[in-house]
């Protein structure tokens, strides 16, 4: 769980790889597994790496559960979701500076590796 006291950039980071991951698990063959090693540059906005995620999620989400794949990761990565989404409407900025993009990297890259300790056979 992250800090409550994470600037709003940083939990946006976080909430973008829940999402990510979310979306990875509920279909694997919607995009590449989401890893560290990908990095947020000058034009990257919170905003449009969102709704790029397509989160129209709920088909695949109820077959994965009828199919019993990953219960696990789904119930860890809705656990996580209540405590990053930014009360900051700032933090969801269509551009962000370099010492907010660096927090939103920083988020993204945290919560991605809580993820891959609570679920190594899927992230690690």
């Amino acid at each position: 769980m992250p800090e409550q006291k994470e600037s709003g950039e940083r939990l946006a980071g976080r909430l973008y790889a829940t999402l990510r991951v979310l979306k990875f698990v509920a279909n694997p063959r919607s995009g590449p597994k989401p890893t560290a090693r990908d990095e947020f540059k000058d034009k990257d906005s919170p905003r449009s790496r969102i709704q790029a995620l397509k989160l129209d999620l709920f088909e695949d989400l109820v077959t994965a559960v009828q199919k019993g794949r990953h219960a696990e990761a789904m119930s860890e990565v809705f656990r996580a979701m209540p405590s990053m989404v930014p009360l900051q409407h700032g933090a969801l900025q269509d551009n962000l500076g370099g010492r907010a993009l660096a927090e939103f990297n920083a988020g993204y890259r945290a919560q991605l590796a809580t993820f891959e300790k609570a679920l190594p056979e899927l992230l690690g």
